[in-house]
């Protein structure tokens, strides 16, 4: 077994703005280290699977098609595929969530 790290992992600018570390992809998982600094919004919009937002350090908010869920380090938000979602981090700290797509939308177009 290999043990991530994800502050060793390489940060990239992701096309809609935030930091973003790959954690890991396989068919069927996709899990990506979103950092948003202070007061940074990840816009909304739609994934063809379910997404699963946990919240690894900071708070911000998780908005699941119009609404804004304040959330912090621990929690854990759900997300039904094709409803928009986005995050709004706080105003005092960098926000830092895993963003969990099962299965992973890469590989659907592989997919039988």
């Amino acid at each position: 077994m290999n043990r991530i790290r994800l502050d060793e992992l390489p940060v990239v600018t992701s096309p809609r703005g935030p930091k973003l570390r790959k954690v890991m992809s396989t068919d069927d998982i996709s899990v990506a280290n979103v950092v948003l600094e202070p007061g940074q919004v990840l816009p909304s919009h739609k994934t063809p699977v379910d997404v699963l937002f946990y919240v690894h350090s900071g708070s911000g908010y998780v908005v699941i098609d119009d609404e804004n869920i304040e959330v912090s380090a621990g929690d854990m938000v759900p997300s039904p595929k094709n409803i928009p979602h986005g995050l709004k981090a706080g105003e005092e700290s960098d926000f830092s969530v895993l963003v969990i797509k099962t299965p992973n939308p890469d590989t659907l177009k592989n997919r039988d």
